[in-house]
């Protein structure tokens, strides 16, 4: 029996929330979540992950046009609303690169270093699924990039308010908590327009999310983890 779109979505959601429960009991969550976190550990980890953020951030803007510009040709009426939100998301890397400062990063370092190989990877696989895949594809990380921020960004508000987080340096934070919700819910109908139109995209967007959910977050966390107790101890040993 063929699945419906509505079904597909359904489908889709499940598994972003699959992926939600694995993070929401990752290593890092927990420690980062405890009532007795370290305040410096809590901030050092947020200040690396926007750094991350800022890294692959245009990484994804441009994976997303080259996608975008691969729909079929005579489909404008896809093409025009995902091109507004994907400049919406634009300078979003910016925005997290301005807090990441705010919290005593050094921009000058965070433009020209190399990125991660965590990022990188992340980068790369959403360039090679929009240039190598499907185009409807790149829904596959859309959808749970979109879904997944504004749940984690209003549990990190109340995070760093038991901690004290500077609250100019949250704007990144509490703008995503907000603004993405209604992105989630948009995303979600054009998903099922889509694979109403185009039956076969269904396939490709899911695997492109199986590819993303394969390093977004968790690897990326894992390594902000990783340098910010790395900078806690140089720091106890300075």
């Amino acid at each position: 029996m063929s699945t419906s779109p509505r079904q597909f979505a359904d489908h889709l959601e499940a598994k972003m929330l699959s992926l939600l429960d694995s993070i929401l009991q990752s290593d890092v969550y927990q420690r980062v979540s405890a009532p007795d976190a370290d305040t410096r550990l809590v901030i050092a980890v947020i200040k690396n992950i926007l750094l991350e953020v800022f890294s692959y951030g245009g990484h994804v803007t441009e994976a997303t046009f080259t996608a975008i510009g691969r729909f079929p040709k005579d489909r404008p009426d896809l093409m025009k609303p995902m091109i507004l939100h994907d400049i919406e998301e634009a300078d979003h890397g910016e925005m997290a690169l301005k807090d990441y400062v705010r919290l005593g990063g050094d921009e000058t370092w965070a433009r020209t270093r190399r990125i991660t190989p965590e990022s990188f990877v992340m980068g790369a696989t959403v360039r090679l699924l929009a240039n190598q895949e499907n185009p409807f594809a790149y829904l596959g990380y859309m959808y749970p990039f979109e879904s997944l921020t504004p749940i984690l960004t209003e549990k990190a508000q109340a995070i760093l308010a038991a901690h004290g987080f500077p609250v100019e340096a949250r704007h990144f934070i509490d703008f995503h908590a907000e603004e993405d919700i209604a992105h989630a819910k948009a995303l979600r109908a054009f998903i099922e327009r889509v694979v109403k139109d185009y039956p076969e995209a269904a396939s490709a967007i899911e695997y492109g999310f199986d590819c993303f959910a394969a390093v977004y977050p968790l690897p990326i966390w894992k390594a902000a983890m990783a340098r910010s107790e790395q900078e806690l101890q140089n720091k106890a040993a300075a």
